[in-house]
């Protein structure tokens, strides 16, 4: 039987969530978490929020300070005209997902996060038809957790 979820999977979780209830269109439900499988043609547009790292520091006698890196990957095709290049469709949704990551009220999850930045992003093309795309945002989550329960804030 599985225990409660560490801090960590909770926040991806949550960015989930924001980015499912945003309902952005174009890739309104099509929003996965850690997605192993290769794209296929028939995919469309769609979104995977994965964990990257965490940083962890001590904070305190049992509590540590964490900086999670987040992911949400922006996976796109190029329509068949030349006018909409991947790049310029994968920033259209960029510019949709931005505020509803940082300004999604974590703390009515029950999250206690202290900051939410942008930090990175990175742009990459593959070879085939429509020339598929990934933009990646990554994101900052800053936070504390007890030393020994990860699933716990202090």
């Amino acid at each position: 039987m599985l225990g409660p979820a560490t801090i960590f999977e909770r926040i991806a979780e949550e960015v989930k969530a924001a980015l499912l209830a945003a309902a952005i269109p174009g890739i309104a439900e099509q929003v996965e978490r850690a997605r192993e499988d290769a794209s296929t043609f028939d995919d469309g547009d769609y979104l995977d929020v994965e964990t990257d790292s965490n940083s962890q520091r001590i904070h305190g006698e049992q509590i540590d300070d964490n900086e999670l890196l987040i992911d949400v990957c922006i996976n796109v095709r190029a329509t068949a005209d030349s006018a909409n290049v991947w790049e310029t469709k994968a920033d259209e949704y960029a510019r949709q997902i931005h505020p509803v990551v940082m300004r999604r009220n974590y703390s009515a999850a029950g999250l206690k996060i202290a900051r939410v930045r942008l930090t990175d992003q990175d742009w990459q093309a593959e070879a085939g038809d429509n020339t598929p795309g990934k933009r990646t945002l990554k994101y900052a989550f800053r936070f504390l957790t007890l030393a020994d329960d990860i699933t716990q804030q202090p």
